[in-house]
């Protein structure tokens, strides 16, 4: 019995395969496998969290450049002597920031716009925190001093980008972490000491294979005694 338990342990790799085996101990491990499962889809969210906000920074960083340029036209079209050209250079003004209206709508992640408020669980007990990606209102603009407004909206919305990435990285270390020492805590209890295991087996082999010994030792000697009697 105890050399086909070594043999099943050592054949599935766990010294719990069954409740039998350790009822507590599979209690626990169990519950340490559900733990790293929570741990790492944790990790997976914020992971995705931030792949959301990168898109959100390139997004942003287009936008910037546009309202840069349309700063520029508006300080070549307040000039006089651009005069002439001034409808032309404020109707690409206009077309840009139909540009953006388009960018900030097509800016999206599994279906979410990226420029937006977004709650992440990052906690195997479904804790979460909010991402802050949201973009104000950027209106067409129709002075340098527009232009300037926008550019501080957007430069505000680059910030708090850059500070929810730096937090989610900070998380994901930590839950990845967490998921490799959880992971080792249920190995210690569920998965065998194969040394230990095997050098279980050689001895319950050992004394199996005397036993068996000693029986066809015993039954030998009996039958000697019975072919002297007769």
């Amino acid at each position: 019995m105890a050399t086909e338990s070594s043999m099943r342990k050592l054949s599935s790799g766990l010294r719990i395969s069954r409740a039998a085996d350790d009822a507590a101990g599979l209690a626990i491990a169990n519950k340490l496998r559900a733990q790293h499962r929570g741990l790492s889809a944790a990790a997976s969210n914020a992971e995705q969290g931030n792949a959301m906000l990168q898109i959100a920074e390139g997004a942003a960083q287009t936008i910037e450049r546009i309202i840069e340029r349309q700063k520029e036209l508006l300080v070549q079209a307040a000039s006089g002597q651009n005069a002439s050209v001034s409808s032309t250079l404020t109707t690409e003004v206009s077309t840009l920031s139909d540009e953006i209206t388009r960018i900030r709508g097509a800016a999206t992640f599994q279906g979410t716009n990226v420029f937006a408020s977004v709650s992440l669980a990052v906690d195997d007990t479904g804790a979460t925190f909010s991402v802050n990606a949201t973009l104000g209102a950027t209106a067409n603009p129709t002075t340098v001093a527009n232009a300037d407004s926008n550019l501080d909206t957007v430069n505000s919305t680059l910030a708090a980008i850059g500070a929810g990435q730096n937090r989610l990285d900070y998380t994901v270390q930590n839950l990845k972490s967490a998921v490799v020492n959880v992971k080792a805590a249920e190995s210690v209890i569920r998965d065998v000491d194969m040394a230990e295991e095997m050098a279980n087996f050689t001895k319950n082999n050992i004394l199996t294979q005397a036993a068996q010994a000693m029986l066809s030792q015993a039954n030998q000697g009996a039958q000697s005694v019975l072919s002297i009697l007769r």
